[in-house]
This record gives structure tokens, C-alpha cells and sequence, in this order.
């Protein structure tokens, strides 16, 4: 018998314990080398590829999610792979192994571990890198598939990287053993466990970040975004705390109403949860900020996707679009040329837009700095707003006198550049005229081009007195066409678009080609975000399946001991199910309450209601989770119960 012999058994004999670690590392292993292989991939490397330097940083950035990720998982797991086997460390101490040797042996084991994952992953993710390719391939839809090579950079830097951090975190690792006495090794399972202490000031302050959190995130729009990192802040100070402190102090006060411990096996499920929630609350509070990182990111990414036709359509008024400068003729492309183009490609007109306004200039406030600055904006009578209005569902002004409504088209945007009842001077031309602001809207009606990306609404007596003088060709005309199946109609736009004059000084704007490239980009974001999602949940179970089997050996000590004294087995795997599913639901759920505001404050951001696509993803979350708790109970109950047969 040789340390690398025994370091081989060691490793045979713990394969139930390294089964979900092995999975985790392989799949992070697997994805990096398939990223990378894109990466580096010569097409992209040399450009030949349409959006390819635009996925390449895209997967970069997973790569470096994937490291750091990597970084926290392996430390946890070598952490939890050793304490459990402190006594078989102190027994090897005893029979003679010496401190060096101790620690060759744990490194060996680690060693062997990391490179047979490692080798794995690079194996399956080489079979897999060419699926990744026709798919990215089906996204990009270019004309000829990403043809599948070897990429000698992705095997170089995949192994090498995983190698050097896997050597590093071990060496790490050997410091928690290394100086160890052997009584304490022997005795680090004797010791026994004390009630958990609990601070009301602690619990306290859980509370108060957690509602500091939660408002600032229900209350936040795109005015305010930078609220994102005390969010962040609050919530990781918040929710350590609510495990360490609050569901200690809840697990306690249960323990103390004894009615409740003599209803079946309460008592002993309570006692392990109240003795062993303060081991827990590390994990449960990882796991739960893990969830709510997989289900908010997971979710945005998703609901940014199912949304963008409504984005698109409250963006872009109109499918086809346009502004010219001077009413008097059309410059820009004649409506008649649209329309017959439109018809020729068999696209329904379902309603369209033609008004003409003044421009005008007026004083609002700078986003930023709060400075008064000169403005440009469309203005236009309240019979035209009102019309175009109708056609988008939108509700009708109501003005009178020398009242005006100003319009912002950015939706998303939530900053009031006027107030109700300001007066405001609106010059055109050689004249000038005050007005009482009644509001502001945001929202567009026509497409937000240049002279008509912001309009002044005015009672029609008003428009008319003003515009009375105005020649036609000082007037700015707006046009638009609304059409069926627009999503439908790139090869159409692309025409329309060559057949406009000057395209940078009187644009024309069209939906179709605009959609589909950010329904590309998402696309691609999505199927990216998704990878490293995944990735995400198998490691967060991974770290449950480790705090489950890191005490088995004690579990199988307790349970042998409760048999004897008449625990049937229905009421031994009761007993155990009840601590697998504390340990998978409870970090789970507030990992989903997280996620809910989350989704609260994106919905005030993209001004939508996101219930149904939110509930979808939670739904799904909930079932791989639900799967992946079955598998572990199944495995748990199996190991302990054969140990008493």
C-alpha cells in the first residue's frame, strides 16, 4: 500500500459524495471549452463571420462568470470534502502518517479528481462545440454554416486554466488540515452542539435591509437605475443575516412550543433543525442568492425576448416612417411609391398617418445637470394628436385655450421635463406666444425623427392663429404606415429604404429591420444567458447534494440508533425528507421572493405587465429544482437505510 494507491481507494470508496461535484465540474469545463472554441474559432478571429466579434465578447464575458463561479464552488467543495473526514485524518496520524504525507495524500486525491473532470469536459465539450455551432450558426442565419476545426487555443487555454486553478484552491485547501493536532481530528465529531445564539439587533438590521431593498427596487425606473448596486448591497446584507439570525431565532421559538414536538417525528426533526440551522445558514444563504441571480437573470433575458414586438411597436410608431422638412413637396419618397411597393409585396395597409406642424423652439430642463436649454419640438394641433392617437389606442387630449401637453416618445423614460400648470414660451419663427403646460406624455405617436422627435399639442384655434401665416413650405410633414405582419416584411423595408433620397438628412425609419436585428441579439444573449444559467443550478444543487452527504456518516449513527428503539422506516424516510426538502426549498423560496422584486422593478422600467412570462420561469425553475430534490432524496434515504438493514 502506496499514498497514491490509498489516495485512489479514498476516492473509490467517497464516489457517492464526489458524484454531484464531478457533474458540476464537468458541465463548467464542457460549456467553457465550447465558448472558447468559438472564441477562437478562425472565422471569428478573422472577422468572416456577421455579428461574430459581437458573440465572441458576449462569451468572453461568460467565461470570466464561469472562472470566478468556478473559483467559489471548488473552494466550498474541497472545504466540505474535508471536514467530514477529520477522524479518518487523525486515525492515519495515529497509525504513523506523517503532516507532509497527510498532505500529499488529500492533494493527490484532488489532483486525480480535477484532471479526470477535466478531461471529461474537454471530451464532451469537443462533441458538443459542433451542435453549438449549427446553432449559433441557425441564429447568425448566415448563408454558409460555421464549419466545425480544431482550435488548438480553446484545448490550450480549457486545460490549462482549470489545471492551474484546480493546483491553486488544493494547495489552499491543505492549510485547513495541515496544522491540525490529532486530537482535535479525533475529536472534531465529539463536540457537541450548542443551542444557536441569536442577536435581536441582528435580526433587526435583516429586516430593515431587506425593506430598504425592496422599496428602493419597486419604486425604481430608468431615471434612477444606479439604485441597482445599494439594492445589491441591502439584499446580500439583508438575506445573510435573515438566515444567520431571523430563521435561527424562528427555528428556536418553535423549539420551545412543545405541543408541537409530540405530533409524530417533530421532535427529531425540529431538534437536527434547531442544532444544525446555524451550519446551514452559510449554504442557504449562497443558494438563495444563487437562485435569485439564475431566476432574475434567466427571467430578464426571457422576458426582454417575449416582449420586444411591444417594445418595437411602442418605440417605432409606424412600420414605415418618415419626416420631411418641407410640407410643400416630398423629397424624401413619394407616399405613392410606398403604397405600391406595399401592395406588390402583398402587405395589408391597416391605417395611415399624415399630419403637418410648426416647428418650434421652448426651454426644458437638462436630465442630468437640472440646466434650462433650448428645445426643439414639432408643434401640431390637438384634432391631429387626437387622430393619430385613436389609430395607436392611445387616450385623446383634451385642451382649450392657450393650454399645451408636451410629448416625449420614450416610454421607458420616467422624467418629467414639464409640470402641470408651468408656463412656458414657445417661439416660432419671428413670433412667440405663452402657454399652460397641462402635462407631460410619453409615449410616440409618429415616428421620432428629427424635427418630430418631441411635439407640442395646442387646442386647434390655438394651432390655427399661431400657423396662420406660416407658408406650407416652413411646415414640417410627418408620414407613417401602419401595416399587417410587418414582422414579415425585411425584403419590403430594405426597397423602400433604397428608394428614399438622402437617407441621413430627411430619414425614414423602418420597424421590421430594427426588430429583427435586436430579436437576433436577444436571441443570441438568451441562448449565451442560458448556458451559464444552468450551469448556475446544477452548481447550486451540487452544493445541497455536498451539505447533505457531508454528515452521512453521522445521519447513519442517529438513524441506526432511533431504529433500534422502534423508528419504523416510513417514519425514518419521513424524517429525512423533511431535512432534504428545509435544506432545498427554504433557500429556494427566498431566492424567488428576491426574483419577484426584481421582476416588480423591470416591469416598472419596461412599463408592462410581466406576471405571466415571471410565473414561467419560476414554474420551470421549480421543477428542476423539484427533479434534482427527488434524485437526491432517492440517493440519501437509499444510503442511509441500507446502513440499518
Amino acid at each position: 500500500m502506496n499514498i497514491r494507491l490509498l489516495a485512489k481507494r479514498n476516492i473509490q470508496g467517497n464516489a457517492q459524495r464526489y458524484l454531484a461535484y464531478f457533474f458540476s465540474i464537468v458541465l463548467s469545463v464542457s460549456i467553457f471549452f465550447i465558448y472558447a472554441s468559438f472564441i477562437f474559432h478562425p472565422d471569428v478571429v478573422h472577422a468572416n463571420i456577421p455579428g461574430g466579434q459581437l458573440i465572441s465578447r458576449g462569451l468572453i464575458a461568460a467565461e470570466i462568470v464561469i472562472i470566478i463561479f468556478s473559483v467559489f464552488f471548488i473552494a466550498y467543495s474541497n472545504a466540505a470534502f474535508i471536514q467530514p473526514r477529520k477522524k479518518e485524518f487523525g486515525l492515519l496520524t495515529l497509525l504513523g502518517m506523517s503532516k507532509s504525507q497527510l498532505r500529499k495524500l488529500i492533494y493527490l486525491e484532488q489532483t486525480m479528481v480535477s484532471l479526470i473532470s477535466i478531461l471529461i469536459g474537454v471530451g464532451l465539450g469537443f462533441l458538443f462545440s459542433k451542435l453549438f455551432l449549427m446553432a449559433i450558426s441557425w441564429l447568425l442565419a448566415v448563408e454558409q454554416p460555421i464549419s466545425f476545426v480544431f482550435v488548438p487555443e480553446a484545448f490550450i487555454y480549457t486545460i490549462v486554466g482549470f489545471i492551474l486553478l484546480f493546483q491553486l484552491l488544493s494547495l489552499f485547501s491543505l492549510f485547513r488540515i495541515g496544522n491540525a493536532e490529532v486530537v482535535d481530528l479525533l475529536k472534531d465529531k465529539q463536540k457537541p452542539k450548542k443551542a444557536p445564539l441569536v442577536s435581536k439587533w441582528l435580526v433587526a438590521l435583516s429586516a430593515v435591509c431587506l425593506s430598504i431593498s425592496y422599496y428602493l427596487a419597486c419604486t425604481m425606473s430608468l431615471n434612477n437605475s444606479y439604485r441597482v448596486l445599494p439594492i445589491v448591497f441591502f439584499v446580500l446584507i439583508g438575506t445573510y443575516f435573515l438566515f444567520s439570525q431571523s430563521i435561527v431565532a424562528l427555528c428556536s421559538r418553535l423549539y420551545q412550543k412543545k405541543k408541537s414536538l409530540y405530533g409524530g417525528t417533530n421532535l427529531i426533526t425540529q431538534t437536527n433543525l434547531t442544532f444544525n440551522i446555524k451550519d446551514y445558514s452559510r449554504l442557504f444563504f449562497l443558494t438563495s442568492i444563487i437562485t435569485a441571480v439564475i431566476l432574475t437573470a434567466a427571467g430578464t433575458l426571457f422576458i426582454f425576448s417575449a416582449d420586444l414586438k411591444k417594445q418595437g411597436m411602442d418605440n417605432i410608431p409606424q412600420s414605415i416612417g418618415w419626416v420631411e422638412n418641407d410640407a410643400s413637396v416630398y423629397s424624401v419618397i413619394e407616399p405613392s411609391a410606398v403604397e405600391k411597393t406595399l401592395k406588390e409585396d402583398g402587405f395589408k395597409i391597416l391605417y395611415e398617418v399624415n399630419m403637418t406642424g410648426v416647428p418650434i423652439t421652448h426651454m426644458l430642463p437638462h436630465m442630468r445637470t437640472g440646466e434650462s436649454r433650448e428645445n426643439r419640438s414639432l408643434l401640431i394641433s390637438e384634432s391631429d394628436y387626437n387622430n393619430a392617437a385613436a389609430l395607436r389606442k392611445i387616450e385623446p387630449a383634451k385642451l382649450s385655450g392657450k393650454e399645451a401637453l408636451y410629448i416625449f416618445p420614450y416610454g421607458g423614460l420616467d422624467y418629467q421635463f414639464v409640470h402641470k400648470g408651468e408656463q412656458k414660451e414657445l417661439h416660432f419663427g419671428n413670433g412667440t406666444i405663452q402657454v399652460t403646460m397641462v402635462g407631460q406624455r410619453n409615449q410616440s405617436i409618429v415616428a421620432p425623427i428629427k424635427a418630430a422627435t418631441t411635439l407640442m399639442v395646442v387646442d386647434d384655434q390655438l394651432y390655427h392663429e399661431i400657423t396662420a401665416d406660416v407658408p406650407l413650405k416652413e411646415k414640417v410633414r410627418v408620414r407613417g404606415y401602419e401595416i399587417k405582419d410587418w414582422e414579415e416584411s425585411m425584403e419590403t423595408a430594405a426597397k423602400i429604404e433604397k428608394m428614399s433620397n438622402n437617407p441621413d438628412q430627411n430619414p425614414l425609419q423602418t420597424r421590421a429591420p430594427i426588430y429583427q436585428e435586436m430579436k437576433q441579439g436577444s436571441i443570441l444573449i438568451l441562448f449565451i444567458g442560458l448556458f451559464v444559467s444552468l450551469l448556475f443550478f446544477i452548481v447550486q444543487g451540487s452544493m445541497m447534494y455536498l451539505r447533505v452527504f457531508t454528515n452521512l456518516e453521522d445521519k447513519k449513527i442517529q438513524i441506526y440508533a432511533l431504529h433500534r428503539l422502534g423508528l419504523t422506516k416510513k417514519e425514518i424516510r419521513q424524517i429525512l425528507s423533511a431535512e432534504i426538502r428545509i435544506l432545498f426549498f427554504a433557500p429556494f423560496l427566498i431566492g424567488v421572493i428576491h426574483a419577484i422584486v426584481a421582476y416588480v422593478a423591470l416591469s416598472n422600467l419596461l412599463e408592462s405587465n410581466l406576471f405571466v412570462y415571471s410565473s414561467m420561469v419560476i414554474a420551470t425553475y421549480f421543477l428542476f429544482q423539484l427533479l434534482y430534490y427527488q434524485v437526491t432524496k432517492k440517493i440519501y434515504e437509499r444510503a442511509v437505510i441500507n446502513s440499518i438493514k
